[in-house]
């Protein structure tokens, strides 16, 4: 069973869960089953092609081409300001205001490339930091190595963050996965120009999680004016 978020003849959106591969992957030989495989199934055998990824991990938009001429079109506005790729995460830490993050990251090949990844304060907790966050470019695993890098790892992020912090999380908010969900993707139509907005809504695990956060410190807040009066 897919989700399809918008379809047209020239391309389809759908919502890709976590811990399913976007596309068969030599990193992952032994996983068979990738949304590639089920959208093909879907459209009856039709081969597609990958505008975007997501991570193994992360849910939300993907984005496939029904036509090879298509993904060729659409790379000229995919990394510009033409094109809004908005994500919804969770960080380490109490970020104090918007920002972002202008590094570079190194390829496969330790090339370094330019990236730019902005972020937006949703709210904030004790140590934690709920954002909106935009990517300019598209650079391997950016927006967790960036926000790695500056000591804000993504919470539920195995790879890039700490075991004990994220062993916390699993245990208190019943964060399995990482926090990190492709939740908006806004770009000019490659052939009759209008404006294409896809909306997808955080899943029912983030959104426990969310609650389970919400209790949790606020409960704390409670406790600690309890103390002082």
């Amino acid at each position: 069973m897919i989700n399809i978020l918008y379809e047209d003849k020239y391309m389809i959106a759908l919502n890709k869960p976590s811990g399913l591969l976007t596309h068969p992957s030599n990193e992952c030989r032994q996983i068979k089953e990738s949304l590639l495989f089920k959208v093909r199934d879907h459209l009856q055998g039709l081969y597609v092609y990958p505008v975007n990824r997501l991570d193994r991990a992360v849910s939300g938009i993907v984005l496939f081409a029904k036509k090879k001429e298509v993904v060729t079109r659409m790379q000229n506005n995919w990394n510009t300001q033409e094109t809004k790729k908005t994500y919804i995460a969770l960080c380490k830490g109490e970020l104090i205001e918007d920002g972002l993050f202008n590094f570079e990251l190194s390829n496969n090949k330790k090339v370094k490339q330019k990236a730019i990844t902005k972020y937006r304060i949703i709210k904030t907790y004790e140590d934690l930091s709920h954002l909106y966050i935009n990517i300019e470019t598209g650079r391997r695993h950016q927006i967790r190595r960036h926000f790695s890098r500056r000591m804000h790892a993504l919470a539920g992020d195995r790879k890039y963050g700490k075991k004990k912090w994220n062993d916390f999380y699993l245990d208190n908010f019943m964060l399995k996965r990482i926090f990190l969900h492709s939740s908006c993707l806004e770009f000019k139509h490659p052939y009759n120009e209008e404006i294409i907005k896809i909306e997808c809504p955080l899943p029912d695990d983030l959104n426990h999680s969310l609650e389970l956060i919400e209790n949790y410190y606020g409960k704390k807040i409670q406790d600690k004016e309890n103390a002082k009066s």
